[in-house]
């Protein structure tokens, strides 16, 4: 009896530690407190203005598993990436997505090679979108702007990367009212069996 005491405080400590590791962990930005600092250490956090609200994704454990994750979908046979962040502005879901072409990714071993790219979010093959819960037309406008990955790093074992980068767009709809996205950064641990999804 005592042994399975054992095991079992064993077993729940380390289940404990590993929620706890994959949390995110929010550092203000010393300019305006209310964004994530940008940094390159993994810490599962973004952040954006949004007009003239915070948007912000901070990753953690909830009822039915993590929220707030990244997500990474590729169609190799279409040169075609989309990259997801889910995150609210305080009263309501809200999600960053980034639909790219032509960047060679196949595997999640080919993340490397994004390291340093720039992309230009041109509203046609490079677009940016800014979701709201219940909002289906959210998808009809385009984004215009950027979207920086300045760091990759993947493990030894190739089953984990640190993304990390800065963004910014302005959609506008069909009356002409525009939404921006501004100040935008990211850094994320991506899981390949969690995160990455190839089509």
């Amino acid at each position: 009896m005592r042994k399975s005491f054992y095991i079992n405080s064993i077993l729940i400590g380390w289940i404990a530690v590993t929620i706890i590791a994959c949390d995110g962990v929010f550092v203000p930005d010393p300019v305006d407190p209310r964004l994530p600092k940008y940094t390159e250490s993994g810490n599962n956090v973004a952040g954006a203005f949004v007009n003239d609200k915070i948007w912000e994704s901070v990753q953690t454990w909830g009822l039915y598993g993590y929220i707030n994750t990244p997500s990474f979908y590729v169609w190799p046979e279409e040169d075609s990436v989309v990259i997801r962040f889910s995150g609210d502005t305080g009263n309501k879901s809200a999600w960053l997505e980034f639909h790219l072409k032509n960047l060679g990714i196949t595997d999640f071993e080919d993340l490397p090679l994004l390291k340093g790219v720039k992309t230009e979010l041109d509203g046609a093959e490079n677009t940016g979108y800014y979701i709201e819960e219940c909002d289906p037309d959210s998808y009809k406008y385009k984004g215009i702007g950027q979207l920086y990955i300045k760091n990759i790093q993947i493990n030894d074992s190739l089953t984990m990367a640190i993304f990390s980068g800065t963004f910014g767009f302005t959609a506008t709809d069909s009356v002409g009212n525009s939404t921006k996205i501004s100040y935008g950064r990211f850094d994320y641990r991506l899981k390949k069996d969690y995160h990455f999804f190839k089509n």
